[in-house]
């Protein structure tokens, strides 16, 4: 259980990549084991790439580890390996936990590229009841008839669909 070294050791010896994520895989699961479940994200995290992603969300699945889940999905997304899917349960994850903070700074970021499915993220937060967020991505990406039907259907806004139609 010397997992430290043993990464060490493989980084002196310039083992190949598979074999380091062997090592921080292994490391991950002794600490989920020991009830590290943080720790045993930041194994995980380097993992990202190499090991079927599934792997590590089967684990954390459960309410109680929900916020190691959520870190786990945001770095998937900050390295890119992210699917729709794993966007659709980070953007739940964020509802389940209220984190309207986090929700804004992924959702609502002018200045960064989209690494997410935007009509997913409209449809995630609409029945969410995060009315707001759905619309201004909706807004934000021109996604014209999902604005209008949250604005009909989800506020009964009619004079906002009426102006939005006229701009």
């Amino acid at each position: 259980n010397f997992y430290d070294v043993a990464v060490k050791i493989a980084r002196h010896q310039n083992m190949d990549k598979e074999g380091l994520v062997d090592i921080f895989r292994q490391f991950g699961d002794h600490l989920y084991a020991k009830g590290d479940h943080s720790g045993a994200i930041d194994q995980y995290e380097k993992t990202i790439g190499s090991l079927e992603p599934s792997y590590v969300i089967r684990k954390f699945l459960d309410t109680q580890k929900i916020h190691n889940l959520t870190a786990y999905l945001q770095a998937l997304h900050r390295k890119g390996s992210a699917t729709e899917d794993h966007t659709t349960l980070l953007l739940n994850c964020y509802t389940k936990l209220k984190d309207s903070a986090n929700l804004d700074a992924f959702i609502m970021t002018k200045d960064r590229e989209i690494d997410f499915d935007v009509d997913i993220a409209i449809s995630v937060c609409r029945k969410a009841g995060y009315l707001k967020h759905a619309l201004s991505l909706a807004e934000k990406h021109a996604k014209h008839d999902l604005y209008l039907k949250i604005q009909i259907d989800d506020q009964k806004d009619y004079q906002e669909a009426l102006k939005y139609i006229r701009t």
